[in-house]
């Protein structure tokens, strides 16, 4: 998988591989930015692949953007930045972004854990 520098980059790249819609979450379901009607709960739809960013200034200002597949076919994309939907949305639906442990999600591009001091000796 390829390392995006920038958000913006990580986002033409998945536009040219077909992720042209964007969601925006609501309490319990993404809606697709400029439909009303498109609201897809999280059973509805599956991550594909991840990338996440960190702020050139502030490593505080991190996003992580999401290319997902929903279960009628679209396919599109969400970022979530540090922290901001944690009052807007349900836990269910921000656990459906948890991917370290699903084989089927590419996380090539996640940030590693750090092996713990002493793990290689």
């Amino acid at each position: 998988m390829q390392h995006f520098t920038t958000l913006t980059e990580a986002m033409e790249a998945l536009r040219e591989r077909g992720y042209t819609a964007e969601f925006s979450p609501r309490q319990d379901y993404l809606q697709l930015t400029g439909d009303d009607h498109t609201k897809l709960r999280s059973e509805e739809f599956m991550v594909d692949e991840f990338h996440r960013f960190e702020g050139t200034s502030d490593p505080g200002d991190e996003m992580t953007l999401y290319a997902i597949t929903a279960s009628n076919g679209i396919k599109g994309v969400f970022v979530s930045a540090q922290g901001t939907y944690a009052n807007e949305v349900t836990p269910e639906l921000m656990a459906k972004f948890n991917v370290g442990e699903r084989p089927t999600v590419n996380t090539e591009g996640s940030v590693q854990p750090i092996e713990p001091f002493g793990a290689n000796q």
